[in-house]
């Protein structure tokens, strides 16, 4: 009797669920929750800013050289954010909104890639994606890695509908268009493309699909021109810049890979992490068996599909160990997307493999699979939507200074705050100018040496404000590294005010002796 009511409730469940609506759903559920944290509107941070100082101080034809404060972007998108800024203002909220509405659209296609390739299991993926606070994160960050998820999931989408069983001309155009146009929008696109354009090949030549070869050379040109132009206006002084090598070194893959393990592990921890939301537990390696599972099930149901989810990873190791791509977080932000696509297959694997011999005992499973892959994430998506992410802020900070400061204050900034203090000194009536600027240094203890000289140097003032964010160093400190400058500052002058917030503090002293 038992055994009937559970198939009853999954026969009801077969016919109540309808992957279009409870899709739509989940496409709704993850525009609020990205749609929440942009409107929290918090502070730029070191690395938004330094990016905004560019768009706001340059010309298009200025933004198409070697960017300032160790930046680099792709030019499209660094287009579209002028463009915006001079249309709408310059604002927090303007830079931001390009990247929400590519963040919104990367939830279209992913419901798009669910509902035409993988089904009622794909639902599983979409909603990993949905609440993903990764990725509600990066939407609403001015910075052009959610943009490369919505790069991935536009040409994943159009090369599945190019390999369907009718070959079909406008869907070869669309993937050649769009991939030539994304590659000035997203650095990462590049790798997902090496993916499809080999899938394409193994369907044409292994498969002998009736792909015609004029197609396939003429979406292929397309690529490489737009590619190679790309180069030599702007990537090429990327790829040489001697900082960027330099500051990412041990974030490059070994070779051979196998000669340091400590260091794949860690990346694939922080893969895990951005997958999960959530690092440390033993679901982390079960990210890497479902996935791997999951192609295995893919390549024998759509050998191309299956291609196009994998190669991406394996053009990104490589440009990885030819030093030209990073593997930390925010750089395999583009690879989520693909992975769950793939844990969806093995999670469609598990129930048609267990439903052989018991329906309920598949249904059972499945829903432990995803129980225990979403819950740090669903978890971690409802805190974030309580109190949205930031990691500093600087604007009440300086507004603090601005209502208290003095005709004759000196104003100092830490150098790991001057991007942020030059973005928002228009905004606060601060003469950047005047204001004394830390000098950055690669060697992080040479510039922790300076600041303090500069502070011996500022005696015989009697209002120094010294403001901080994102203090990078502190000489070997435990705990808050503002609280050890604080204290360090104390041996130089009296405190007589301070205000702090996020990552971030404005300190005034008396430096008179």
């Amino acid at each position: 009797m038992k055994q009937k009511h559970t198939i009853w409730v999954w026969n009801w469940l077969q016919s109540a669920v309808k992957p279009a609506w409870l899709g739509s759903l989940l496409v709704v559920l993850g525009s609020v929750l990205r749609i929440r944290q942009y409107l929290a509107n918090r502070s730029l941070w070191g690395d938004e800013a330094s990016l905004a100082v560019n768009i706001v101080s340059r010309s298009f034809a200025g933004l198409a050289e070697p960017l300032g404060y160790h930046q680099a972007a792709p030019l499209g998108f660094l287009y579209v954010s002028k463009l915006a800024a001079i249309v709408f203002g310059n604002a927090d909220y303007v830079l931001r909104l390009f990247p929400l509405i590519c963040g919104i659209f990367a939830l279209y296609f992913f419901y798009r890639i669910v509902l035409e390739e993988f089904g009622a299991a794909g639902l599983f993926a979409l909603a990993m994606f949905a609440v993903n606070s990764w990725q509600t994160f990066y939407v609403s960050e001015f910075k052009q890695y959610g943009v490369d998820v919505t790069a991935a999931l536009l040409l994943l989408w159009l090369s599945l509908r190019a390999v369907r069983s009718e070959i079909r001309r406008g869907d070869f155009f669309w993937l050649g268009a769009a991939g030539a146009a994304v590659i000035w929008m997203s650095h990462a696109s590049v790798f997902v493309l090496a993916g499809i354009g080999a899938a394409l090949a193994f369907e044409k030549y292994a498969r002998k699909k009736p792909i015609p070869f004029l197609w396939l050379l003429g979406m292929a040109a397309a690529w490489l021109v737009s590619f190679g132009v790309d180069y030599l206006v702007t990537l090429q002084y990327t790829a040489g810049d001697k900082f960027f090598r330099t500051y990412w070194m041990k974030s490059f893959l070994p070779l051979p890979p196998w000669s340091d393990i400590p260091w794949l592990l860690n990346v694939y921890g922080k893969f895990a992490l951005i997958v999960l939301t959530s690092s440390g537990t033993a679901l982390d390696n079960w990210v890497f068996f479902a996935a791997l599972a999951g192609g295995a099930f893919l390549f024998f149901r759509r050998p191309a599909a299956a291609l196009t989810l994998i190669l991406p990873f394996f053009a990104t190791l490589f440009a990885s160990a030819w030093q030209k791509y990073p593997l930390s977080h925010r750089f395999m932000l583009f690879l989520v997307p693909l992975t769950l696509l793939l844990m969806a297959e093995a999670l469609r694997g598990i129930y048609l493999l267990l439903a052989r011999r018991s329906k309920p005992a598949a249904l059972l499973a499945c829903a432990l699979f995803m129980a225990a892959f979403l819950y740090f994430p669903i978890f971690n998506a409802a805190a974030a939507f309580r109190f949205p992410s930031t990691i500093s802020e600087m604007k009440p900070i300086l507004q603090y200074v601005a209502e208290k400061r003095q005709a004759g204050d000196v104003v100092y900034i830490h150098y790991a705050a001057v991007p942020t203090f030059l973005y928002y000194a228009p905004f606060y009536q601060f003469d950047a100018e005047q204001a004394l600027k830390g000098v950055y240094r690669q060697d992080s203890r040479k510039a922790f040496d300076r600041f303090f000289e500069d502070v011996a140097a500022l005696r015989g003032n009697d209002r120094v404000w010294i403001i901080f964010s994102e203090i990078p160093y502190c000489g070997g400190c435990e705990g808050d590294p503002i609280a050890y400058f604080k204290n360090r500052l104390d041996d130089y002058g009296a405190a007589l005010d301070e205000v702090s917030s996020v990552a971030s503090a404005a300190y005034l002293y008396d430096l008179n002796p």
